[in-house]
């Protein structure tokens, strides 16, 4: 059983286009960037984190942090529709319609509108520049 000492999990992502994700991330969905730092080679494949040493963005959505990985010869785009490993992030907002309409002028473009659900007034999705659902919840 882990004993946790901090009450989030942080996320990182191994981004295909990293210009690309840290745009949706930062200046579309509007997310702080905390921190920017260099990953060395000997960290990274030591403890299995990447192939190589590389740049992390952090950007702070609540109380966690998006860990957007910029490396050189990048993971191709995924392909399938539906591939294993993680699926989305959600994010729980105040107001969805709201939400919406602003994240629409920065560009962001929805699958749906949003659709109540049975433990949500609203949830809506849209994918990030290598597929993975950002699902937006009004509880």
């Amino acid at each position: 059983m882990l004993n946790l000492s901090h009450p989030t999990v942080d996320i990182a992502i191994t981004c295909s286009n990293f210009a690309e994700s840290l745009d949706f991330y930062h200046k579309k969905l509007g997310l702080e960037k905390v921190l920017e730092l260099e990953i060395p080679e000997t960290l990274a494949t030591e403890v299995g984190l990447a192939p190589t040493g590389f740049r992390q963005v952090r950007l702070k959505a609540g109380n966690t942090l998006i860990k957007l990985m910029d490396i050189a010869s990048p993971p191709p785009t995924p392909t399938e529709a539906f591939p294993a490993g993680v699926r989305w992030l959600t994010f729980f907002v105040e107001d969805i319609e709201k939400t919406v309409e602003s994240l629409k002028r920065n560009g962001v473009a929805f699958l749906s509108e949003p659709v109540s659900a049975p433990d949500a007034a609203g949830v809506v999705c849209a994918k990030d520049p290598d597929g993975l659902l950002i699902e937006l919840v009004q509880i």
